[in-house]
């Protein structure tokens, strides 16, 4: 299928779900398509502290180009679908029995400032990161509160821990691109994690055994992670080049900042203009934050 009959195809089941869900849902329930952004909706609910939910769309966009004949029937399902996400969301979460559900979600510091966030439980990452977790609803996904982990019983490290080790059992395949002698790695899950691969050691681990010149990481959205194995100065500047780009076109946006990756350490770093010869790669800037002590 063509690129823009894609698209076409793309805005018309994302309008049509938009419509589909305001019709179904209660009342209570805010419906909010931004066609500039058409692999997310967003469901707030007006009564629920932290009841916003982030539906994805991009299981349904590949249903339907490869089968075209039935989108009716696929938007159809995927409606009722996620009026049952949107009835479960609301219900109170225990994450007692839900372990396996737990992943981790990574967002831009800016997130967490804000006021309708303030309960969620998160820890510092990096300057340009921060690690939230969240609990998965299939279609959509909750992020855990303070309240949960209390009535849990569990510590914030032992959430870290359930998370990670759910994380690590997600499959992880990249697509391959190369650019002179600079090499892209793109992870795109559609499970709403692919940029919280950043956070798999053993991931991090096989790609720097990969890489044969400086290994540079990019989280612009949370659909997707780009590592690269650069050979020279050009290769960091098209990195950064991408990372902006990929970071105004994401649903959920995190970081148009790229990283280096080294000692296993990541330390983002800023491209001035086109970068000159006489230098390899270019400076770094910023550090890594360290884990607050909780």
């Amino acid at each position: 299928m063509e690129e823009n009959r894609k698209l076409e195809l793309k805005k018309e089941v994302h309008q049509r779900v938009v419509r589909n869900l305001s019709r179904s849902l209660s009342e209570e329930w805010q419906v909010i398509g931004d066609i500039e952004r058409l692999e997310t909706i967003t469901l707030r609910h007006s009564e629920k502290q932290g009841g916003e939910l982030e539906i994805r769309l991009t299981p349904l966009f590949t249903k339907v180009e490869q089968h075209e004949s039935e989108k009716e029937q696929w938007i159809e399902d995927f409606v009722a679908k996620v009026v049952v996400t949107a009835s479960e969301a609301v219900k109170e979460h225990a994450l007692h029995g839900n372990e396996t559900r737990i992943y981790p979600v990574i967002r831009h510091p800016s997130f967490v400032k804000a006021e309708k966030n303030k309960e969620v439980v998160w820890r510092e990452h990096t300057a340009e990161t921060v690690l939230l977790y969240a609990l998965d609803l299939e279609t959509s996904y909750f992020l855990i509160t303070r309240d949960m982990v209390a009535e849990a019983k569990i510590t914030k490290d032992r959430l870290h821990e359930l998370a990670l080790a759910n994380l690590a059992r997600l499959e992880s395949t990249p697509k391959q691109d190369r650019i002179g002698n600079n090499v892209f790695y793109f992870f795109t899950g559609e499970d709403s994690y692919s940029a919280s691969r950043v956070l798999n050691p053993d991931l991090l681990s096989w790609m720097e055994q990969k890489v044969k010149g400086k290994m540079g990481v990019a989280l612009p959205h949370q659909d997707v992670l780009i590592i690269a194995d650069l050979a020279d100065a050009k290769g960091a500047y098209i990195l950064a080049q991408i990372a902006v780009d990929f970071s105004m076109r994401g649903d959920v946006p995190i970081s148009p900042i790229p990283f280096m990756y080294e000692n296993g350490e990541l330390e983002p770093y800023m491209v001035m203009r086109h970068p000159k010869s006489r230098h390899k790669y270019p400076s770094l800037g910023g550090k890594r934050k360290r884990p607050p002590e909780r």
